[in-house]
């Protein structure tokens, strides 16, 4: 038995026994290959648990393979991480977002070093009760209905890619306000001719994707409706003043971002260009802070 099947063999195993997911990172499938022949010797020994299986992959062409399986609840990665503990971080943000792990579960996770195909060596142990960071993320997205869970999801996503590969290796700054656009637009004007006017722009279509991380380096927000219709680039926020109670430290575009949140029912997403973190903000305050180009575990910081 090699070391990959090895690690494969016993970390399901001790899925089975203690944990409610077991999340397994693949980048050519080779992983799952594995795990897929311990899944179907114990097909109908299973009944009395319900372990989830969630195989999650980068690599598209390994998703399209995925996605044809029917033991296990594919996830496809939208970008590589440098560092493990936040490679398991993006993908327990991804399970939250589909509902897929609660408050009190416990997530047994397969990995190896990202980027590097076939390196498995890594089983580790998630609990969602003791991590204050995921417990706060986890109430956030699920105080969202459905669709709108799904276009935050999305935007974080471009968010943590603008943080992690930038524009000619350096973080681009950039803010999101998700949701509730009709007050919004009233709050705010617009700074440059809006590149998304007449196009019918929607936050899922890849192109438009490309085209929010080419002009994110521009002055101003964009204005992202409940339903992922990119409305504008280029806004200029102009909230009522306002009360806030956020950490020393932060600049204009987070307290611009935390106000609106707080007039409207938006959510706001910032990007620091000084270091990439990713800031969320709710209701007027900072929910959730990310630092995606952070080697230790506390990469996700939680707020105080």
């Amino acid at each position: 038995m090699d070391k990959i099947e090895s690690i494969v063999k016993h970390g399901f195993s001790l899925a089975r026994e203690i944990g409610d997911v077991l999340l397994v990172f693949t980048e050519t499938g080779r992983t799952y290959k594995v795990l897929k022949k311990y899944l179907n010797k114990e097909c109908g020994k299973n009944e009395g648990k319900n372990l989830k299986v969630v195989v999650t992959t980068p690599n598209e062409d390994t998703y399209s393979y995925l996605k044809n399986e029917k033991e296990i609840i594919p996830i496809l990665l939208k970008y590589r991480n440098k560092y493990k503990s936040a490679m398991i971080k993006q993908a327990m943000i991804k399970l939250f977002e589909n509902s897929l792990v609660k408050e009190r579960d416990t997530v047994v996770a397969i990995l190896g070093t990202p980027r590097a195909s076939g390196n498995i060596d890594t089983i580790s142990l998630i609990e969602v009760s003791s991590n204050d960071f995921l417990l706060r993320f986890y109430r956030f997205i699920n105080s969202l209905e459905s669709i709108k869970r799904l276009v935050v999801s999305e935007v974080l996503d471009i968010a943590m890619e603008l943080s992690i590969e930038g524009k000619e290796g350096k973080p681009v700054g950039a803010m999101f306000v998700v949701g509730d656009s009709e007050k919004v637009l009233k709050m705010s004007s617009q700074l440059i001719l809006n590149p998304f006017k007449g196009h019918d722009a929607i936050i899922f279509d890849k192109r438009v994707r490309g085209t929010i991380k080419e002009l994110a380096g521009i002055d101003g927000a964009f204005i992202i409706g409940d339903r992922g219709e990119v409305i504008s680039a280029g806004r200029y926020l102009e909230p009522l003043s306002c009360t806030l109670n956020l950490p020393l430290g932060l600049g204009a575009r987070h307290y611009t971002a935390a106000a609106i949140s707080k007039h409207t029912e938006a959510v706001a997403i910032t990007v620091s260009d000084s270091g990439g973190i990713v800031r969320i903000f709710k209701d007027g305050e900072m929910v959730v802070e990310i630092d995606p180009n952070r080697l230790d575990r506390e990469c996700f910081i939680p707020c105080i």
